[in-house]
């Protein structure tokens, strides 16, 4: 009764009981779903094939979206491919996706990960395939203490080390019985796993952002693409800076459909779109690509609205940060990029901004994922072409380009056409 007293008084509600109690339980409702965060999950199949339903009236549902996907990516044509797996930090999964006393299998990277959270609260990440017989030990694995134990024959392993620690049955532990141990660090809700081709300790480390850190600002939702392309054409999106007016000029509200990019409709109100690119030359900062951009909404070409300033650092091959200023306030978007497969792609978006922007950083984020579904149609149909013809305009391709190049090593895994499973 005190929550509809106050509600009633607030808003001068008739004196209609039952219109009352309607109010109450809305109201907190629509509060609730305001302050859950956003996920929005979408898979290879989601984005980018719908045209094809069209040409061939196809009825579209789940079984054949995935067969479509699939018979699409077999004709595609890949191009001469860089490395697929270069050397950095990946994101492989969101902190809370493991609570203490939890293990997770994930796949990536080429590579089978049991990431498991020990008593100590900490992360460790190992091979998941047991040296003993090979079983999975993410998947039945018990975590005790801050070791995991194989489910096929009870083998105890150290999350610290690898180091097989027991043997339930023998006392005769191998020197040789271990586990890879992989170096991961947990910032900014994020779990990361080193990889690098010959097995290099991480050259530099990632840093928790304060306002991230401490809780200062709300986590306010991610979303999750998966994306059929090379990682490297992601990133380098952020230095491809003429394609912004091209592909991202039509307003938010044309969607991602890009039939619908030259329609009148489409383009009553545009976004304008300056940006640059630049690679940082201090020796303990050559890892990282800096993006400016500036935006706004321009409509019936002559109002302009919603200025946006993004400065964003490209950490590493897959791990971007996203410093966004609007004219109600500050924001910060993760963006990480993950190959689950050398051309699937799992990009994450995690946005964070303090109470003042929450209504207008939700309408962003939406606008934001929508923007991104246009470069995901693109990404899932072009080739890679290792010598683009290119203007002296797009310039920062070519720097990208060699910038990128510094995480690749002689032993990073290639593959072509005739190795790849579909």
């Amino acid at each position: 009764m005190v929550l509809n007293d106050l509600i009633t008084s607030w808003i001068s509600l008739p004196d209609l009981p039952y219109f009352n109690i309607f109010i109450a339980i809305i109201i907190p409702i629509a509060v609730y779903f305001y302050l859950k965060p956003i996920n929005i999950v979408k898979d290879l199949s989601d984005v980018g094939y719908d045209h094809i339903f069209k040409r061939e009236q196809i009825k579209c549902t789940r079984k054949t979206k995935i067969n479509v996907t699939q018979e699409s990516r077999k004709k595609r044509i890949i191009g001469n491919l860089p490395p697929v797996y270069p050397n950095g930090w990946f994101a492989i999964l969101d902190s809370d996706d493991v609570a203490v006393g939890e293990v997770k299998h994930v796949e990536a990277l080429g590579e089978h990960f049991a990431v498991f959270r020990g008593e100590d609260g900490q992360i460790n990440v190992l091979n998941a395939m047991c040296p003993h017989l090979g079983a999975n030990i993410a998947i039945g694995g018990v975590v005790k203490g801050n070791c995991i134990q194989c489910p096929f024959h009870g083998w105890i392993f150290s999350g610290l080390t690898g180091q097989c620690v027991e043997i339930p049955y023998s006392d005769n532990i191998p020197a040789d019985g271990a586990i890879k141990r992989w170096h991961s660090c947990e910032v900014n809700t994020l779990i990361f796993v080193w990889y690098h081709a010959e097995n290099q300790s991480p050259s530099w480390h990632l840093q928790p952002i304060p306002n991230i850190h401490e809780k200062k600002w709300w986590y306010r939702g991610r979303t999750e693409y998966y994306v059929n392309s090379h990682i490297q054409e992601i990133p380098e999106n952020g230095a491809d800076v003429t394609h912004l007016s091209v592909l991202h000029g039509p307003v938010v509200f044309a969607g991602s459909n890009l039939f619908n990019m030259s329609k009148w409709w489409a383009n009553l109100a545009r976004h304008n779109w300056q940006a640059s690119w630049i690679s940082k030359t201090a020796p303990e900062e050559q890892h990282i690509g800096s993006m400016e951009l500036y935006t706004d909404t321009v409509f019936f070409d002559k109002f302009k609205a919603f200025r946006m300033n993004v400065k964003s650092d490209q950490i590493g091959p897959g791990y971007v940060v996203l410093n966004v200023e609007t004219f109600i306030g500050p924001m910060i978007i993760l963006q990480t990029v993950t190959p689950v497969e050398p051309l699937v792609q799992k990009v994450v978006h995690k946005m964070f901004y303090p109470f003042v922007t929450s209504l207008y950083g939700t309408l962003t984020f939406f606008t934001e994922s929508i923007l991104f579904e246009r470069d995901v149609v693109i990404w899932n149909h072009k080739k890679y072409l290792d010598k683009p013809l290119l203007t002296k305009e797009e310039n920062s391709i070519v720097k990208h380009r060699r910038w990128y190049n510094q995480f690749y090593s002689e032993n990073s895994p290639r593959v072509d056409k005739n190795t790849l499973t579909w």
